[in-house]
């Protein structure tokens, strides 16, 4: 026998209206950084020379956040029936397996070739990987490209790495050396533990969400209690371990913003892991494309000029557009059968 999935727990987390409230969020959350970004770098060196200065990379991430951030707020009151793909679990299995045998291999083996790659290879490579990234995002790879886009912004919080000049702190001095990638999963750990510690099966619900409706059950009174106090017990584990890794001190500001910001993703719907893989990237992204252009003396052409990292560029650009295309096909108005 079917289950009636308006009988699943929470079944509101997959309604039209739980989506249209998360592109209108997410949209808001993206408008208000740009903006944020836009204004802080006004008064920030955007190029010296051949040199890009501090400000370039925060003022163009903030205008594309700005754009995806329209884009969502459109699509919220236009598509509000459209309903969110997902990967069965199957798939998502097959996904993680294929990821951590291509980061095996590119530890085992790239090595040998990474010594001929200069800054315009990593830059295409970075790119590339971002794209699948996107693209692998099947609920929503516009939801996916501005999580992505926050989180390459989020990396550029702190000094510049070149510069020296703050950026992005709002005149905070804990922020000066940036926002480290561990209070941000912390955070995330300690919003997935609140939501236990409310609603085990809110947790849950939110996650069959996004990898099949195997995960969406309401636990026994026994087993809740247990995973209510499981919540409590990482709420509390993951702020002392970031007391430990930011020492005597520290502010509980940053944790506390990253687990009320987790837990809006997790109901939301918001990609945080991609948001996490742009933090780490993005610095690296910034640091080659600033060495690229130096090298080439500002010649933007030089990402194309290589095979390497013109190829790479083409295929990045190609998943982006392919990514595009069957979003755009999905979210096309479909007849029924009379």
């Amino acid at each position: 026998m079917t289950t009636n999935p308006d009988q699943r727990p929470h079944a509101w987390l997959a309604g039209s209206a739980m989506r249209a409230a998360s592109d209108a969020g997410l949209g808001l959350v993206l408008l208000c950084a740009g903006a944020a970004a836009i204004l802080a770098a006004g008064g920030m060196i955007l190029r010296r020379g051949f040199a890009l200065g501090p400000g370039f990379f925060p003022t163009v991430i903030g205008w594309l956040l700005v754009a995806v951030g329209i884009a969502l707020l459109l699509r919220a009151i236009l598509l509000r029936n459209r309903d969110d793909a997902r990967w069965s679990l199957t798939s998502v299995a097959i996904i993680t397996a294929a990821v951590l045998f291509t980061g095996f291999a590119t530890l085992q083996w790239g090595a040998n070739f990474a010594i001929y790659f200069g800054p315009s290879e990593f830059v295409t490579m970075i790119l590339f990987g971002l794209a699948v990234a996107i693209a692998l995002a099947r609920a929503s790879r516009l939801r996916a490209a501005g999580m992505l886009l926050l989180g390459t912004l989020i990396g550029t919080v702190g000094s510049d790495p070149e510069m020296g000049s703050e950026r992005l702190t709002m005149g905070l001095n804990f922020l000066a050396n940036g926002i480290a990638l561990v209070t941000v999963m912390l955070g995330f750990a300690a919003a997935d533990g609140a939501l236990c510690a409310v609603s085990p099966s809110l947790l849950l619900a939110s996650y069959a969400r996004k990898v099949g409706r195997r995960l969406a059950w309401k636990p026994r009174l026994p087993v809740s209690l247990l995973l209510r106090v499981a919540g409590v017990l990482l709420v509390a584990a993951a702020f002392y371990a970031d007391y430990v890794f930011e020492g005597a001190g520290y502010p509980v500001g940053p944790i506390a913003a990253f687990a009320a910001f987790g837990i809006a993703s997790q109901l939301l719907g918001w990609n945080r892991l991609v948001l996490l893989m742009a933090m780490v990237l993005g610095r690296l992204l910034e640091a080659d494309i600033r060495r690229a252009l130096l090298i080439s003396r500002g010649d933007p052409a030089t990402f194309l000029r290589w095979p390497i990292s013109g190829t790479l560029l083409l295929l990045a650009a190609a998943t982006l557009a392919l990514a595009i295309v069957l979003s755009a096909w999905r979210a096309l108005p479909r007849r029924r059968p009379t």
